[in-house]
């Protein structure tokens, strides 16, 4: 049966024994002394006070932000060759060789905190970004299939649901319209197979209101050592006012065209007419039939009057 002591000499996690009065190190395993560099002399001839460090930096520091997060058992602890790790410590009453001792166990978050703290930094830039420009900001883990977005995800496109700045690729898919998914989602495989690092396309992404807005959506691709695509950095700008404003101009380029036609051959057949009419009645000859000719060219006056009404409608 293993005691206690085997367990703290035999833990793959730093351990170590305080006095609570003097806090001097009355015992260290083996994984404190390779974690932290001090031999088991140094430590036993040390306090614990040595070895806590005290984390500076304003209170909306990135780092005191995570901590603050976390519990009061995560500390910064300093290694012998300075270095400056978090930890988390988890210490519970122990007697030692007849003096009050505290037992703790030290779990190293310096990998996880570092993680925290590099997602942060990349949602503050992105925050950042989107103070000076429109448009949507977004990072894509291709090996984790999860986004990280700026802030107008939620200011542009109202989705406010989207806890910590994340989603899945496929929750963006998803907002793809039906009738753009397919194009879209092939294309960016095409350029991932093909090691093409820039990616850009228009589609309509719906918003958090249900309605869709047209958006032109750029990406850059970073590949690792072996040439494998693991990230894609891009934005979405909203071309949804420009997308109207190029459908106007293309109405009224058509109403142009439709009014050009009828200019070029619906006014020319009663202006012929009329034309031809009047140089009868200008070269007078005695058989010609006045009334006829005047019931002619009233007719065709109509005619063109109503051509002429018909494009004022059209005109724009």
């Amino acid at each position: 049966m293993t005691s206690t002591i085997d367990f703290f000499q035999l833990s793959p996690l730093p351990m170590w024994i305080y006095d609570l009065n003097t806090h001097a190190f009355l015992d260290v395993n083996q994984a404190a002394v390779n974690f932290f560099g001090y031999s088991r002399e140094e430590f036993l001839g040390m306090n614990t006070v040595q070895i806590y460090q005290e984390i500076s930096g304003p209170e909306n520091s990135i780092e005191r932000l995570i901590v603050t997060a976390m519990d009061k058992e995560t500390q910064l602890l300093r290694k012998k060759n300075g270095e400056v790790v978090y930890v988390h410590v988890i210490s519970n009453p122990m007697p030692f060789h007849g003096k009050p001792g505290q037992l703790s166990l030290v779990t190293d978050l310096t990998e996880r905190i570092e993680s925290e703290r590099k997602m942060m930094e990349s949602a503050e830039r992105f925050n950042i970004v989107s103070k000076a420009t429109s448009d949507t900001i977004w990072d894509w883990n291709l090996s984790a299939g999860t986004i990280i977005w700026n802030r107008g995800i939620k200011g542009i496109f109202g989705h406010k649901d989207i806890v910590n700045h994340t989603t899945t690729a496929d929750w963006w898919s998803n907002h793809i319209h039906p009738e753009d998914r397919k194009r879209v989602l092939s294309k960016i495989k095409q350029h991932l197979d093909d090691k093409i690092a820039r990616w850009q396309d228009e589609y309509r992404f719906i918003c958090g209101d249900g309605t869709y807005r047209y958006v032109f959506d750029r990406g850059f691709v970073l590949f690792d050592e072996k040439g494998s695509p693991v990230r894609m950095i891009g934005a979405i700008e909203d071309i949804t006012k420009r997308k109207e404003y190029i459908r106007a101009i293309e109405e009224q380029n058509k109403k142009f065209k439709e009014i050009a036609w009828m200019q070029s051959h619906m006014v020319r057949a009663p202006l012929a007419r009329i034309m031809a009419l009047v140089d009868l009645i200008k070269y007078d000859q005695p058989d010609n039939d006045y009334e006829k000719m005047l019931e002619y060219l009233s007719s065709s006056a109509k005619e063109l009057d109503a051509v002429l009404i018909n494009i004022a409608d059209k005109a724009p």
